[in-house]
């Protein structure tokens, strides 16, 4: 009977233990627009809107509308517009992948499946320099592409479990695995551990020990440095998808994207 009081007396503790440790985040709404698409992708540097409907890709300002589509090429998979002047598309059914300028119009189309050595694109992003960073699923390797010259150079060993989720920027890419470790690889090839990522429907890093991830329609801030989270508190209660940048948490809901305003720790 002893036992069984201190365990639960132990259980209790952890839960409580948990419950401090999890902080609150507070935001200011600044505007409701109403935006009709079946994916909401986010906001470039210039505040440039980007979502897909219809398999459509759209780039959306106070002016103009651009839209860029290509029907032999099936579902968009990725779509990365950290750089507005060369958007990368990717659609991994066919292996391939569309570069565009600002306005949409395609630049280039690299098809994979015409590569003399196989190569089965897992993950496509930007790099720096006219490369983009990609993920070769056959040799589980990742690896520079340069779209200019055509030339791939590998800057990975075998990775030892799959990716899962990613992101890039210029100088480095991002991954986590099956077991919720995130990494990342520099230009040159150093890997680095950084944490242990928690169990999310969507993720998306701030920096390289932070994110903001989605959880049963809930938002919430994570520190993979101190494993410290933080509940963000919205008006939504059912969450499509959501960006953050440069201070500016947008939320999409059916046919509505509600920004907010967010200080983070």
């Amino acid at each position: 009977m002893l036992l069984k009081k201190t365990l639960f007396v132990f259980i209790l503790n952890l839960i409580c233990l948990s419950v401090k440790s999890q902080g609150i985040l507070s935001v200011k709404k600044i505007e409701t627009i109403e935006h009709e698409c079946d994916v909401f992708l986010g906001y470039d540097n210039q505040f440039n809107l980007y979502s897909i409907k219809n398999n459509t890709l759209s780039k959306k300002n106070s002016s103009k509308t651009y839209q860029y589509n290509n029907i032999n090429l099936g579902k968009i998979t990725k779509v990365d517009f950290q750089n507005p002047l060369q958007i990368v598309v990717f659609y991994k059914n066919f292996n391939t992948i569309v570069l565009l300028d600002n306005q949409l119009n395609e630049i280039k189309k690299i098809d994979f499946n015409l590569k003399p050595t196989p190569i089965t694109l897992d993950a496509v992003s930007l790099s720096s320099q006219n490369q983009v960073w990609i993920y070769d699923s056959i040799s589980s390797k990742i690896g520079l592409y340069n779209v200019n010259t055509d030339a791939l150079k590998w800057i990975s060993t075998m990775l030892e479990n799959p990716i899962i989720n990613y992101e890039s920027d210029y100088t480095h890419f991002y991954w986590s695995d099956k077991n919720l470790n995130l990494y990342r690889i520099s230009i040159y090839g150093a890997i680095e551990k950084l944490g242990i990522q928690p169990l999310s429907e969507k993720t998306q890093l701030i920096n390289n020990s932070c994110s903001l991830y989605q959880q049963n329609n809930q938002l919430f801030y994570y520190s993979a440095i101190d494993q410290k989270k933080y509940k963000i508190t919205i008006d939504e209660k059912i969450i499509s998808n959501f960006f953050f940048k440069d201070g500016i948490l947008s939320i999409f809901t059916q046919n509505e994207i509600t920004n907010y305003k967010i200080i983070l720790p």
